[in-house]
């Protein structure tokens, strides 16, 4: 039998019940009020003290005023301010590049090739099959001495490379040194670049990634198989240096070598917001390949290749060689801007599959094996026999591949 509630009563707990919205909803408005003219107030200095130098420019300044490089400066300049390395403005034209790389879209001549601090010039470290480089006769060893029609120097050797990439049929001269004799030729862009080369030197099958893009999972899959064709029983992995690419694309790669995760956070990667939320994992499948492996790392391994070293030890498939890594593991996102650019922002950090988070620490490796300044100025030139590290790694395969026939015997 249901109980009658007094009028009065019901209406005062009603007041109480609304006064207590109220209440709520008025320290909720508060607070995103003091936020937003918190923010406006900060907004407001910034444009005013832009507002500033812009109307002095006008007013002092004896050139002439480019809109568009003002903008892209304004952006880039806004966007290092976070003091984040791993944040960056693309103009309009850089944009274009770094999205066709991602998506392995990138043409290029076939040409590697590294500075070589004893020449000032570019060696070529390799030459790739069936690229337009090949078809000109240029050969591992030669040395670039001008790309369209520069000489390269230390001061914009880099600038100069990337000349050598660029959208399919698009063209660059370039003068070479075979021999003693200098040549000068135009290279027609018709060969996808590749982020995977591979090797092998008697039955150690070398492979070295310069970055993760969406090309990279294939590439690598063409690098075991020719290795296993080769009949290899080992596998050396060359991530030095290596700093371009996604998270996603390494796990994709890295999917290839390990088996399913079930330890630690349950995942290759483990993808965190500021609060320490779970945003999205990547697992793993059962496929992996079995070969014993080690990993060459060093300063410059950065971000996707620093998680995917740091994975392979974790799920106890290799061991790490050279020297700690940069320590920015973090997930970036790319945003489109009106003006053809965009921004690539950090959102969020990367968990590896046991390790704490390596992010601003790096991955130490197993064994330390650190490269004079002249050796790691070489690195891409020097042969095997004068690199510390890739001789570490050969040493400690052949020990394992020695261990084996013992037991066998």
């Amino acid at each position: 039998m249901s109980k009658k509630i007094p009028l009065g009563t019901a209406l005062a707990v009603l007041f109480v019940v609304m006064a207590a919205t109220i209440a709520i909803t008025m320290k909720v408005s508060m607070s995103a009020y003091n936020n937003l003219i918190s923010d406006l107030s900060e907004r407001s200095a910034m444009y005013s003290g832009i507002a500033e130098v812009d109307e002095l420019t006008r007013e002092k300044f004896g050139g002439t005023i480019d809109s568009d490089s003002v903008y892209s400066g304004l952006a880039a300049g806004y966007v290092n301010g976070l003091n984040d390395e791993a944040s960056f403005y693309l103009s309009p034209a850089q944009y274009e590049v770094y999205n066709n790389k991602l998506l392995g879209k990138m043409s290029g001549t076939g040409i590697t090739c590294t500075y070589n601090t004893d020449t000032d010039h570019l060696y070529i470290t390799s030459v790739a099959k069936n690229s337009p480089a090949e078809s000109a006769g240029i050969v591992v060893g030669d040395e670039i001495t001008k790309i369209a029609d520069v000489d390269v120097d230390y001061e914009n050797y880099e600038e100069l490379m990337s000349n050598l990439e660029g959208t399919k049929l698009s063209n660059v001269n370039i003068t070479y040194l075979h021999g003693n004799k200098a040549n000068t030729t135009n290279l027609v862009m018709g060969y996808n670049l590749r982020s995977v080369t591979y090797r092998n030197v008697g039955s150690i099958g070398i492979i070295a990634i310069t970055g993760f893009y969406e090309n990279s999972i294939k590439q690598f899959k063409d690098a075991i198989k020719a290795l296993d064709e080769a009949s290899c029983t080992s596998l050396v992995l060359d991530v030095r240096n290596c700093s371009e690419g996604t998270i996603k694309y390494a796990t994709e790669v890295l999917d290839l070598l390990v088996p399913v995760a079930t330890d630690g956070t349950g995942a290759m990667a483990t993808i965190v917001n500021s609060e320490n939320k779970t945003l999205k994992t990547y697992p793993s499948d059962s496929d992996c390949v079995t070969l014993p492996m080690l990993v060459l790392i060093n300063g410059g391994t950065e971000g996707p290749a620093e998680l995917f070293a740091c994975d392979l030890r974790d799920f106890g498939k290799a061991q790490l060689i050279g020297t700690k890594t940069k320590g920015v593991c973090t997930l970036q996102e790319l945003y489109k801007l009106s003006n053809g650019g965009a921004v690539v922002l950090t959102v969020a950090n990367v968990l590896p599959y046991i390790s704490e988070d390596i992010n601003g620490v790096g991955v130490a490796p197993d064994y330390i094996i650190k490269l004079t300044s002249e050796q790691s100025s070489q690195l891409g030139i020097m042969s095997d026999g004068d690199d510390p590290q890739m001789q570490k790694a050969f040493e400690l395969l052949q020990s394992q591949d020695d261990s084996s026939g013992g037991e066998e015997g």
